[in-house]
């Protein structure tokens, strides 16, 4: 899938009716998003609104892609991929090479991919020059043991900062081998770029900032079931209101003003 951003205006090179049409659409369908989000309930994670891309004709989807833009969070795992949007709560999600938009907290690919591996009872051999990590993985043990199942809860995670730990590269590869590798992997833009990847143990993530330069600022094991930056929260679906209303805004002006 090649995400789409609002630099992708200069590729929306349509005539004049053309445009006319996909504004419209655009203009309609962005009515459907606002509707479908003023009816999310913040304790759900489901699907409030579906709609393929197959629904459009590509032209009119090239100038919806470039005016709703996108957001900061992205989703991976294995084929399936998901993609917040410039609307809080509109996403755009490819699974099994079938692309759709979906108004929803948190698309539901994610939640199913969430690790289930217990906290493992045998852990490998301690290698010579490893001495921190056996603290360290009881510590996530007890953290992991509290750890409330709501996935959707916005609750600060349990966080071990790792460059604050007095660690070896030993230690470093003994805890990846004893919590393993999950499937899935975030991706969040920002100032800095965030990298948060599941381990095969329910609830531990490996979570990563780095600077544009790609410094790493923070490394870290956080404990919390699914990372507070992934669903959408209560405010941010308001927020996704009003960025459909601006989108809204400018092409109903546009359209009255003749320039679409």
């Amino acid at each position: 899938m090649q995400w789409t951003n609002t630099k992708d205006w200069v590729n929306v090179d349509l005539d004049r009716e053309t445009e006319h049409q996909a504004a419209l659409v655009t203009r309609d369908f962005l009515l459907q998003v606002k509707s479908a989000l003023q009816s999310v309930k913040p304790e759900q994670a489901r699907s409030f609104l579906s709609v393929p891309f197959s629904q459009f004709e590509k032209s009119h989807l090239k100038f919806l892609l470039a005016a709703i833009g996108t957001g900061e969070v992205r989703a991976v795992a294995g084929d399936s991929r998901a993609e917040e949007t410039g609307i809080h709560g509109l996403w755009r999600v490819q699974q099994g090479g079938i692309d759709r938009f979906e108004v929803t907290r948190v698309p539901s690919f994610v939640l199913q991919t969430l690790s289930t591996g217990d906290f493992p009872d045998a852990l490998p051999e301690l290698p010579q020059g490893a001495f921190a990590a056996p603290a360290i993985l009881q510590e996530l043990r007890k953290a992991q043991a509290e750890l409330d199942p709501s996935a959707l809860r916005s609750v600060p995670p349990y966080t071990i900062e790792l460059t604050r730990q007095p660690l070896t590269p030993e230690d470093l590869d003994y805890l990846q081998a004893a919590l393993g590798v999950g499937n899935l992997q975030i991706g969040i833009a920002g100032f800095a770029d965030a990298s948060i990847e599941s381990t095969a143990v329910r609830g531990i993530w490996r979570s990563k900032i780095f600077n544009k330069a790609g410094k790493a600022l923070f490394d870290a094991y956080v404990v919390v079931t699914l990372p507070e930056e992934v669903p959408n929260d209560e405010d941010e679906l308001h927020d996704g209101v009003k960025q459909c209303d601006d989108i809204l805004a400018w092409i109903e002006a546009d359209l009255n003003e003749g320039r679409l």
